[in-house]
């Protein structure tokens, strides 16, 4: 396999009109619950092209969303300009740039695409000081992630640290271990193998395969998040954590005496979900794939640096626009991950034994992950599924019949911040998840904050998110969920404008990957979520 090998296809070709394909069906709930009435809605002619959409409606209804997400999905997984004579040094590709020659896919399942080239978080917050303070990078030069100095990597033989995917998030921000559920179960079936005490080498072979297992994430910010860091000096620790609290004054309707954090619109920050290759059953054509870091630790807790061929299974997109200043957040997965499916282990389990919860939580042991809040389907106002299918269709009929980004789809797309589900906000678009990334009960039922002695049980009386009224100039806080509500308490609510990288910038390190142990698995138990409001809004303070 050739990582950029090249498919001409539709050349000097920059924007594609997609012709409707069959229709949308969808069905609107009636007065009765049992009687609903079905209609049928010709899907709108789509323009996909390498320009990532700039605003989206506020509010915009479901089908105009669902395609705001699929246009900004097609534009940022479009092969990537490559810069044909880089000097020693550079980078082989231009950041965050489009290229003018190539169309979607056509330079492989494994070809370089445009958000892959956005600055990794370390590179925009890093972590290592000079005299100028923390110098953010040389965009013509290749990647080069340099921690605190406190951290100490060794790569592994034959390693190149240099690479647009660095895969330096073992967890789901550090509530969940996550892992792939075939490779699990190989774990599982070597174990079955071992009587007595494992052998070194049996030891060995457990090890690798529990590190297998595991998914993998990265988080990158788009040119236009460089642009402003270096335009303010914002990449630096001391003069961000200022501006952060002047934001935090603002969203607390305080007086503001300094500059504040704010992005601008264009902004895009990405989240990317990882699994190893499955050479014994994984079709790399299927799957969009890189050579990536991931990093495991020694017995004593050094950090390793490690290459391997990974697929690409999930993608949050969020962006600031003009008529969204809270940020639209976008979730796409791999086709096949429900029906492959996954495990996760709760980080800290039952630490939180407070009043009100339904059992002390976060629940113990291996557990299979199912989703919570389906797609939504001919069940519900949108039907989101078939409207997937129909574009999915439109992207084989225009790019071709291999193009592996048609076997993706969008989960949903979250615009509209409020209290609790209902009215234009339904239960899955409120609570939205992906089901590789968010996958454990606090993350698919995410509300309002985290709470408890580990800070890993929703707190559905927090309000975390705050929007401006237009007429008193005043902010509200809000009980938000789902994607926008995490960022909200990760991000806005610490001052980094719905982004968590800002937030907590500055002293990134990697972290390494926990081999599945095996043993025994029990399914994912929601009950008693999402957890009840008792105080909506009482809490706001840091």
């Amino acid at each position: 396999m050739i990582k950029n090998q090249i498919v001409p296809m539709f050349l000097n070709k920059k924007i594609w009109v997609i012709a409707s394909v069959g229709c949308i069906i969808f069905y609107v709930a009636c007065n009765s619950s049992s009687s609903k009435k079905s209609l049928s809605v010709t899907a709108p002619t789509i323009a996909f092209s390498s320009t990532v959409p700039t605003d989206i409606a506020n509010p915009a209804d479901p089908q105009q969303a669902a395609q705001f997400a699929w246009q900004e999905f097609v534009a940022l997984t479009w092969p990537a300009k490559a810069n044909p004579s880089p000097a020693p040094g550079n980078s082989p590709y231009f950041r965050g740039q489009a290229s003018t020659t190539d169309s979607l896919g056509s330079t492989g399942s494994g070809g370089v695409v445009v958000w892959e080239t956005f600055y990794h978080r370390d590179e925009l917050y890093p972590g290592y000081a000079t005299g100028a303070g923390n110098v953010l990078p040389n965009p013509d030069t290749i990647p080069n992630y340099i921690y605190p100095s406190y951290v100490s990597i060794t790569p592994a033989a034959g390693v190149n640290q240099h690479l647009f995917n660095n895969l330096d998030e073992a967890s789901e921000i550090t509530l969940a271990n996550m892992y792939y559920t075939p490779l699990a179960q190989k774990v599982d079936s070597l174990k079955k193998t071992i009587t007595g005490a494992p052998t070194p080498v049996q030891s060995m072979a457990l090890t690798k395969a529990g590190l297998n297992a595991s998914l993998i994430y990265e988080s990158k910010g788009n040119p236009v998040i460089y642009n402003y860091l270096q335009t303010t000096g914002f990449n630096n620790a001391v003069p961000r954590r200022k501006a952060l609290a002047q934001s935090r004054n603002q969203y607390s309707n305080m007086p503001i005496t300094g500059a504040l954090f704010q992005l601008p619109n264009g902004s895009i920050e990405i989240k990317a979900t990882w699994r190893h290759f499955d050479r014994t059953k994984d079709n790399l054509q299927d799957f969009h794939w890189t050579v990536g870091i991931y990093y495991t630790s020694t017995i004593s807790g050094s950090l390793i640096a490690n290459n391997d061929t990974l697929l690409l299974v999930s993608l949050h997109i969020i962006q600031k626009t003009p008529n969204v200043p809270t940020f639209t957040f976008a979730t796409f997965e791999h086709i096949s991950n429900e029906k492959n499916g996954f495990r996760y282990i709760n980080t800290n389990p039952l630490t939180d034994t407070a009043s009100g919860l339904p059992r002390p939580l976060p629940d113990s042991g291996i557990r299979t992950a199912i989703r919570q809040y389906p797609i939504p389907s001919s069940d519900t106002g949108f039907n989101l599924v078939a409207y997937n299918q129909s574009v999915q269709s439109q992207l084989r009929s225009h790019f071709g019949n291999n193009v592996v980004w048609a076997n993706y789809e969008l989960i949903g797309i979250q615009a509209v911040p409020q209290n609790n589900p209902g009215g234009p906000v339904p239960p899955q678009q409120f609570f939205l998840s992906n089901f590789a990334t968010e996958t454990n009960d606090a993350l698919q039922f995410f509300q309002g904050g985290l709470s408890g002695p580990s800070t890993n049980v929703p707190d559905p009386n927090t309000a975390h998110v705050f929007v401006l009224n237009p007429t008193t100039k005043m902010y509200t806080g809000l009980t938000a969920g789902g994607c926008l509500g995490c960022h909200g308490s990760q991000g806005q609510f610490p001052g980094g404008d719905f982004s968590v990288i800002a937030a907590t910038g500055n002293s990134f390190a990697p972290e390494p990957v926990k081999p599945y142990p095996g043993g025994p698995v029990q399914n994912q138990n929601p009950a008693g979520f999402p957890l009840p409001q008792t105080s909506p809004g009482a809490k706001k303070t840091l």
